[in-house]
């Protein structure tokens, strides 16, 4: 019986994880794009000049702030669902997702080497990554996932020309208004 219910089970789930790694898989390289574009502005800079330079406690703060930061937004997003309004509670939990998971990557990155100083740290960091290396291979393994990233391979290219033209399209159309609204205000300054 127990063999049955996990056969029956199983495939939605593998097909759901598939469905999550294929979609951060295709989001995060627009996210590290964007986030190497903030870094480049000039308080990130003297920020990440900082990070370098500090003590591993400090670092390991920084690193737990935007999760800290954005955790009350994720409970707005619950109440949003909880409440009658789904659209915008997804898109409240997503959006600090998102963001949430783009700046904690971004500063594990700056901050790595001062975080693995830390001994229980660097215990923990290693079994993360033995999970998700047994989690990965067992995902890999499984049939259901290999058809659905067979699928979502074939889908990759269509999808990828969409979420690029939109994004650049709406990127582009930012900086013209911006350009725009900074002519107007240079020409109407004497």
């Amino acid at each position: 019986m127990e063999s049955k219910l996990k056969r029956l089970l199983t495939p939605p789930f593998i097909v759901l994880a598939a469905l999550i790694l294929w979609f951060w898989e295709w989001l995060w390289e627009p996210l590290a794009r964007v986030m190497a574009q903030i870094g480049r502005w000039p308080v990130f800079r003297l920020a990440e000049a900082w990070l370098a330079n500090t003590s591993c406690y400090v670092a390991l703060a920084c690193f737990a702030i935007p999760g800290i930061l954005l955790f009350p937004f994720k409970i707005l997003g619950l109440y949003f669902l909880t409440h009658g309004a789904p659209i915008l509670g997804l898109t409240t939990f997503f959006a600090a997702k998102v963001v949430g998971t783009a700046l904690v990557a971004h500063v594990f990155t700056q901050t790595r080497t001062q975080l693995m100083e830390i001994a229980w740290f660097a215990r923990a960091y290693g079994a993360v990554l033995r999970f998700r290396h047994y989690v990965f291979a067992s995902l890999h393994r499984h049939p259901a996932y290999r058809r659905t990233k067979a699928v979502l391979a074939a889908l990759r290219p269509s999808l990828q020309g969409i979420s690029r033209g939109l994004f650049f399209h709406t990127w582009r159309r930012w900086k013209a208004v911006y350009r725009h609204v900074r002519r107007r205000g240079r020409a109407a300054c004497p």
